[in-house]
Formats: structure tokens, C-alpha cells, sequence
């Protein structure tokens, strides 16, 4: 046969063979003989709520007529909430498959995944996350196209009773549901038992040198062309007054802010907008193309209507380096990093992030990091969105920030009228990755202000109990009375008396979570005895790691439970146990 053929029928059924895959995939879950355990039915016959024993995580999820057959669909929207489905009993080792049919009314494909939670006969909870898979966008009145097929698997660990399926979104695009089956299959990977022979009795701590907990301080910094010159109505104590007079207070509130952290050493951090990165521009350059943001409306919480038409650096007042400082503040960036401080981005333009498009934040972004760098400041790492604004953020333009290297966020959507938009809160005192883009660690924080001090002094207990983590937060210019000012040196006073309290920049406290996240622990026993063998797999030494035994364990080279050990990049760590 010759060669050109033969490669030609290899490479044909190379292409069948993916495409039986893909077929099969989309069928694997529609199969006649399946037995269907749960279906979507139920909606079919619902103006409103939800049938018996389905269940949302937060508002946002609601029955909706835009389906695939005439019936109805579920609605979902808001990357904080969920749709499960009725808990089903099940046997151990059942093989099962869920299926549904999705389609995103947003600009981009968005995705969603699912979570398999199983309940053991004594109460315990075993979760099988699934692949985040795509579910494409609704092209409009016209669009034909089949609605993406959504298809998982999982098997019954041991010891299971009982299985609840959540969809979980990834973006806060709205997403229609639709074609629910939950059915017995022949196809999946098998789960390990609920009750593994063996634990491990090593506990490793999330804060360097067994610190119980982690503290980062920072401030939205800016100057008039940032938040205050475009102010909202909404979520600005201040959107009222004179933005010349709060980017004075602006600039007075730094240096009251470097005063508080000199005594002890410790860092913060500084969200800045794009002109707090020049100190002045007579050559009238543009930035963004100097953007109209149409959204920037009334009804979007604005004062008035005028930067809906009006271009969002206007009023630039184009002044020399050092003539306009209440425009520009690149000159107090040489004292904040003299102390040590990080320079994070709070968005070049101080827009809205979840009404920005993906085109906005593309251009918001590249902004900000060209005007850094022309200060030899590196590429923004962290990033607090202006007003809380998360809410609304669709799944591109979550790319477009796990694109640009952003690796921790921070003011994300709090309001708890809308908790469907949350990504974590205060109460959660941990750093979540971000669903779909887990490459992001979205933190808490905790506004700081006079009223609000007794309650941030009271958690710190609570923080330190459970290896928690936040961020105490205001402007700069909240710190410009003497009662401001003492509010705040209270809780950094706290925070070193308390003596177990780490603190440092949010971005580094979140890259430690990722860290520690990473690290794998395997054990075992050999001629020496038992021991516990560390592995760190990233490319970044992890030091001042404190890992602690539970039980009678002890280390048998210092009879000691807990012990602090530092990793190399690719190390692996053998520790040596016993019990006397």
C-alpha cells in the first residue's frame, strides 16, 4: 500500500475516532435502557420557585420559559449560587451519569460544573467535583444552534447512602438549564472509600512559623481622576464632595498610614488607579483612547447621567510634572516603596468591573501595566475592584484577568441583599479560588472605619482560632482625623500584641494559601520505622512551613508533636514519627 494512503486512512480514522468520542460523550448520558432516577419534569408544571426537593444556594435561581422543547428551563445567574438536585438514594459502587443541555444569554460562552456530594450511612459528606465545561452563548431571536451538552459521571464511594448533584457556575452570565437527567451508567472513575484505612496524623498549617492567623492592611488610593472625580452615589460615603478636596485628604491619609506600620515593621498595601502611576501629563497623552462608558448612568448609581456621553479623562488637566498633585500622585510612589509597601492595581479608570466589557477591561488592564512599568514597578499580581463591583463580571472577562498574571482579588461583591453574587465574605475568613479560574484566589475583607472598630478587634480572636485570613481596608482618606487614626492604630496595635498574627501584603498572604494548598504528604513504613514524606511540587521554595502530629504521634528525632521545616522548589521532605 502506498505510504501517501496509508497515511491518509490513519489520519481518517483518527478523525472517526474523535468523533465517535464526541458523539458518544453527547449520548453517553441518553441512552433508552438507562434507568432515569431524576429528571427535570417537575418545571414543566412551575410559574415560580422550585419543585419538591430541588434547591438553590442563594437567589439568582428562578423557573423560566426559554427552554429547548416548550416547557420550562432553570434560570441561573450569580457566580455565589447553585442549582441541586433532590437527594436520591444509592447504593456503593453505582456507576451514574447526569446530563443536561446549557445555553449563556452573555456576550462570551461562560462555563458551568458539577459537584457530586454523597452522604455515608454515619452523616459524612464525599465530593466528586467535575470538569468545568463550556456552555456556549445565545446568538439571538435567530439562533438555531443546539444548546451545549453537558455531561458527567461518578461512581458510589463506599459506605454511601444517599447523592445530591449541584451545577455550578463560573461567571455571573445568565445560564439556562434544561433536559436534567440524572441515570444509572456503565461509564465512570472510581471514587476512593469514604472511610480510607488510613489518616494522616501530620497537619500542616497555613502561616509561616505556626502563626494562628493572617492580617493584611490596605488602602484604595486615589487621586481625583480615579474614583473621586467619576464618583458613585452608591457605595461612596463621600461621592458628594469636592474631589480636589478628598484628593487632599487623599494624600494627607498616606503619610498617616506610613506612620502606623513603622513601629513594627509591617507592609501594606496600596490599590492605586492609573494616575496615581504619573505626576503629571503636558504631553497630553490618552490612555484607554480616553473611553465613554456608557453604563455609567443614573440607574447604574451614578449622580447623573454626564459620563454616559462625556469622555472618562476630560477633565486632565494636562498639567506639568508637579503643577496639578491633586491630579497626580506618581510622586508619592517613591515613599511608599521606600517602607517596603505593595503597589497593587485598583483598575487604570476606576470603572465599574461587573458593567465594563471585555474590550474595557482588555484596555483597562494593559494600561495599567504600562504605566507601572515605565515606573519600575512590576505587573499588577493583585487587584480590588472599585465599589465591590465584581457583581456582574462575566467568564471572559475573568479571562482576561487570569490572563494578565492576577493572582488575588480582593472587594469583591459583599451586598447581602444579592448574595448570589458573593465570592467569599468576611464570615468565610479564607482565601477561595475563584470558580472556573481557580488560578485566583478571591480574599475577604473587613472596611475599617470608627464605627465599624470594636467589631474588627473582635474577630480577631475568632481569626486566630481557625487559621483565618483578612483584609482590613478604607481609603487613604479615612485616615486623616484623630479618631480615624486611632481606630486603626487600635487594630495594628492588636494585631502585634496578639503576638500569632501574621502580617503582611495580600498578595503575598494569598500566594502562601496557594502554596501550602500545593504541598502533598504521603506515608509510610520502612525498616527505620513510620514516617511522613513531604513533597512541595511547585517551582517556589516554601519556607517556615510549621506542620504539627495529632494524637500520641511525636517526631522521633525530637520527641517534640510540632516542628517548623522550610522546602526547596521540587523537594520532597522525609519525616520521622512514633508513638511511645
Amino acid at each position: 500500500m502506498p505510504r501517501r494512503l496509508l497515511f491518509g486512512l490513519i489520519c481518517a480514522a483518527i478523525l472517526a475516532v474523535g468523533g465517535f468520542v464526541a458523539v458518544s460523550r453527547e449520548h453517553a448520558c441518553a441512552a433508552p435502557w438507562q434507568q432515569v432516577l431524576i429528571d427535570d419534569v417537575a418545571f414543566d408544571s412551575l410559574s415560580e420557585g422550585l419543585p419538591a426537593g430541588w434547591s438553590a444556594g442563594a437567589p439568582g435561581v428562578r423557573v423560566g420559559t426559554f427552554s429547548i422543547d416548550g416547557g420550562s428551563s432553570v434560570h441561573i445567574m450569580g457566580i455565589g449560587t447553585w442549582l441541586a438536585t433532590p437527594s436520591q438514594p444509592v447504593q456503593p459502587g453505582t456507576h451514574l451519569c447526569v446530563a443536561a443541555r446549557g445555553l449563556a444569554d452573555s456576550s462570551s460562552a461562560t462555563q458551568v460544573r458539577t459537584r457530586w456530594i454523597w452522604t455515608t450511612a454515619d452523616g459524612q459528606s464525599v465530593t466528586h467535583l467535575g470538569a468545568w465545561q463550556t456552555v456556549r452563548a445565545w446568538a439571538g431571536d435567530t439562533d438555531a444552534a443546539p444548546w451545549s451538552a453537558l455531561v458527567d459521571t461518578s461512581v458510589a464511594p463506599a459506605d454511601a447512602v444517599s447523592l445530591s448533584i449541584r451545577f455550578e457556575p463560573s461567571s455571573d452570565d445568565r445560564i439556562y438549564l434544561d433536559k436534567i437527567a440524572l441515570r444509572h451508567s456503565h461509564v465512570g472513575t472510581a471514587l476512593p472509600d469514604a472511610h480510607p484505612d488510613a489518616h494522616s496524623p501530620l497537619m500542616i498549617r497555613p502561616w509561616p512559623a505556626g502563626y494562628n492567623a493572617a492580617v493584611s492592611f490596605s488602602y484604595d488610593f486615589e487621586s481625583a481622576m480615579g474614583g473621586l472625580v467619576h464618583s458613585r452615589s452608591v457605595d461612596d460615603p463621600n461621592a458628594s464632595q469636592d474631589p480636589l478636596m478628598r484628593a487632599k485628604r487623599m494624600r494627607e491619609g498616606l503619610w498617616n498610614s506610613l506612620t502606623l506600620y513603622a513601629r513594627y515593621g509591617y507592609r501594606a498595601t496600596y490599590y492605586v488607579n492609573g494616575y496615581n502611576l504619573i505626576t503629571g501629563n503636558p504631553t497630553r497623552r490618552r490612555f484607554m483612547d480616553d473611553p465613554t462608558f456608557t453604563w455609567a448612568t443614573k440607574i447604574n448609581g451614578w449622580q447623573s447621567d454626564t459620563w454616559a456621553t462625556q469622555r472618562w479623562f476630560s477633565q486632565d488637566p494636562y498639567a506639568a510634572d508637579g503643577q496639578a498633585p491633586d491630579w497626580y500622585f506618581g510622586d508619592l510612589l517613591t515613599p511608599l516603596r521606600a517602607a517596603g509597601h505593595d503597589v497593587q492595581s485598583h483598575t487604570f479608570s476606576h470603572f465599574y468591573g461587573g458593567y465594563a466589557t471585555t474590550a474595557e477591561w482588555q484596555a483597562d488592564v494593559a494600561a495599567w501595566n504600562t504605566l507601572a512599568r515605565e515606573q519600575n514597578i512590576p505587573p499588577a499580581t493583585s487587584l480590588a475592584f472599585p465599589w465591590s463591583s465584581s457583581a456582574g463580571m462575566s467568564n471572559a472577562n475573568w479571562d482576561v484577568l487570569e490572563a494578565a498574571g492576577i493572582t488575588s482579588l480582593t472587594r469583591t461583591a459583599w451586598n447581602p441583599r444579592l448574595p448570589q453574587y458573593h465570592i467569599v465574605t468576611a464570615r468565610d475568613a479564607r482565601c477561595r479560588e475563584l470558580p472556573g479560574h481557580e488560578r485566583i484566589l478571591v480574599c475577604p475583607d473587613y472596611y475599617l472605619t470608627v464605627a465599624r472598630t470594636p467589631g474588627a478587634l473582635a474577630l480577631l480572636p475568632t481569626l486566630r482560632a481557625n487559621d483565618g485570613i483578612i483584609d482590613f481596608w478604607a481609603h487613604t482618606e479615612e485616615v486623616t482625623t484623630p479618631e480615624q487614626i486611632a481606630a486603626w492604630q487600635s487594630v495594628v496595635d492588636a494585631c502585634a500584641t496578639a503576638g500569632d498574627i501574621w502580617v503582611a501584603p495580600l498578595a503575598e498572604i494569598a500566594n502562601r494559601q496557594r502554596a501550602i494548598s500545593a504541598l502533598s504528604q504521603t506515608q509510610g513504613a520502612d525498616y527505620a520505622g513510620a514516617y511522613i514524606r513531604i513533597h512541595n511540587p511547585t517551582a517556589q521554595p516554601v519556607a517556615r512551613v510549621a506542620v504539627r502530629l495529632t494524637g500520641s504521634w511525636v517526631f522521633a528525632d525530637t520527641q517534640l508533636q510540632s516542628d517548623v521545616v522550610d522546602l526547596a522548589a521540587g523537594q520532597s521532605l522525609t519525616l520521622r514519627i512514633h508513638q511511645p
